[in-house]
Formats: C-alpha cells, structure tokens, sequence
C-alpha cells in the first residue's frame, strides 16, 4: 500500500541525530535507509506521528484480528515464552506492559501472580483487556498515564519500540518510573541485523515501513539504550516455539531450533531482546 507524500515527514537517526544516510531499498513507496554515523537502519522520510498515532487508536484491532490473537495457540505460546524469561531476571513482581493490546501478556502474568499494569493507544485492545481479563489498563500514552517515580519492577516492550517516531523521551520517561538499581527494562524488537533482513530486504516480513519506522540490531539498540543512561545491558534468549502435532512437525521443530539457537547466540535470529537497568541518578 503506498503512502501520499503529503503525509510524510523527515526524520534524523534517534541515536546520534544526524541525517546523512545511505538509502538501502524502498517498500510501499518508502525508503529505507542506513545511518552513515551508527549504521541505524529506519525508513525516511516516514508516516507522520499524528496520523501512526490515529491508526493504532482506531484501526490497529479489528474485530477478526481480535479473534484470531485469542485462538491462536502460537500467540499464548510466545507469550509463555517472554514471561518464562522475564520471571528468571526481575527482582520484584510490579509489571507495566507498554503496548500491552489485548493484554494476552498481562493476563498470562496475573496468573503466575504478577501485580500487572498496561498501556496502549488501541481503544478496542484496551476493551478487551479491561473485560475480558480484568486487568488495569490505560488507554492513552505513557505520558499521560502519569506513573509516580520508581514504581515498577519490570516495564516490557515487546514488538513497540520500532514504533515509536521519537523514542528517547519515551525512554526518558521509562527511566524515570522505573525503579533504580533493581528495575528492568525488556526491549524485544524485529532484530534489523539479522540473516533474514540482510537475505530477504524488501521481502523480509518484518519490513512494512507505514508503521515499523525502526530496524534495529543489537548494536544501535544497545547503543539507543545507553544514550539514554541505561546500563548493566544483557542480550536475551528468545526459544522458539512449538505448538504443532505429531512426529514430522516435533522433528522439523527440533531441526529449527538448533538452527534459531545459534542464531540467537550470534545475535543474527530473527528478532532481538534486550534487558537493561537504569543504576545511574536521573539528574546526570
């Protein structure tokens, strides 16, 4: 689907703000460029924030998409998996999930005895999350949910980041509701380093540039991260999944596997997940 250029705007990289970039390829009418300075990959010029902002209110959760999150084993089994991890590395059990949908994540983490907040701008994934799980969830952004200082355990983003027009002042404001020393903060995005990005381009399912406007590797998340004062940084072990049946599908599951293993240990699997700590006084 292409996009009008009046709808368009320009954008520096988000680690080291400047804008002489390489131009990679282009997908539905959009570039997709690399920073000259940090190697960022991101898409400019990009869907302006205003109009991203009124598709994730209005449009992100349509009915059958609702439906098909709920049935879809495969959903609730990579959210296992996050939890499985997540539950190994806090320190205390108050969870905000930003960009938190329909709130599959949080329900999951309830469960297993989290105390769990959310947010999200999608009005239909915050309805669903609110009456069908009973969870506290906000509707709106993170600003205006006005979180106190130091509040929670874990703040997750799983798959929200590459999003984001601007994120260093949300990452300023996770920083500053987050608490110090033991907090964590867990980033997981579509990895802009791995083998299939750099094999497939245009043709990588992950790239569609309306609304992914990052493609971050390892490298520039990490960097991202200690742009904004975040430290003590450690790269996760997403596992891949299963949920088929019978033998032909547990050995082509075990066969992948091992294949997605050494490729999360070479930072080269299909996505990235980051934990990260903010030790350092805000005020630096």
């Amino acid at each position: 689907m292409l996009v009008s250029m009046s709808a368009l705007e320009p954008a520096n990289c988000p680690i080291c703000e400047h804008n002489q970039t390489a131009f990679l390829f282009r997908k539905d009418g959009l570039n997709i460029v690399s920073c000259n300075q940090c190697r960022l990959i991101f898409v400019n010029p990009r869907v302006s924030a205003p109009m991203l902002a009124g598709d994730y209110i209005s449009h992100y959760y349509p009915s059958e998409k609702r439906t098909r999150l709920v049935t879809d084993p495969m959903e609730w089994a990579q959210m296992t998996e996050r939890l499985a991890e997540v539950t190994t590395k806090a320190a205390g059990r108050r969870l905000l999930d930003l960009g938190c949908g329909m709130g599959t994540f949080l329900h999951l983490a309830k469960s297993a005895g989290w105390e769990t907040y959310g947010v999200d701008l999608s009005q239909a994934g915050c309805q669903y999350a609110r009456e069908h799980y009973d969870l506290a969830v906000f509707c709106g952004d993170l600003f205006e949910a006005n979180f106190p200082d130091d509040h929670f355990d874990v703040i997750t983003l799983f798959h929200v980041l590459e999003h984001i027009p601007d994120p260093n002042p949300l990452l300023t404001e996770i920083r500053r509701i987050l608490k110090p020393r033991i907090g964590k903060l867990v980033v997981e995005v579509p990895n802009g380093g791995s083998i299939q990005m750099k094999m497939q381009k245009e043709n990588w399912p992950y790239v569609h540039p309306k609304d992914h406007l990052y493609y971050f590797s390892c490298q520039s998340l990490t960097d991202l991260l200690q742009k904004n004062r975040f430290d003590q940084i450690e790269v996760g072990k997403p596992r891949r999944v299963n949920v088929g049946k019978g033998a032909m599908e547990g050995i082509r599951f075990a066969i992948q596997k091992q294949i997605s293993d050494l490729l999360v240990r070479l930072n080269l699997a299909t996505v990235i997940r980051l934990y990260a700590n903010c030790t350092k006084p805000i005020n630096l």
